[in-house]
């Protein structure tokens, strides 16, 4: 008899275990997206502050020799 009542509410337990796993699932594959961007967008964002740094030392550069000559 105990083993037929747990029978019964198995699909419910299986049900309340996807309930639990699936918001937890989506959660870390969000999660890995937006690190994965993060690093992407930091790169970038890097790149662009080592051009501007290379174009300032250019310019800098530039105006000493013009101060020189």
């Amino acid at each position: 008899m105990v083993w037929s009542e747990l029978a019964g509410d198995f699909g419910g337990i299986v049900l309340f275990l996807v309930w639990l796993v699936i918001p937890l699932l989506y959660l870390v594959i969000l999660g890995r997206r937006y690190v994965r961007q993060c690093q992407e967008n930091a790169e970038v964002a890097v790149w662009a502050r080592d051009e501007v740094r290379s174009i300032r030392e250019e310019q800098r550069e530039g105006s000493h020799d013009r101060d020189a000559g």
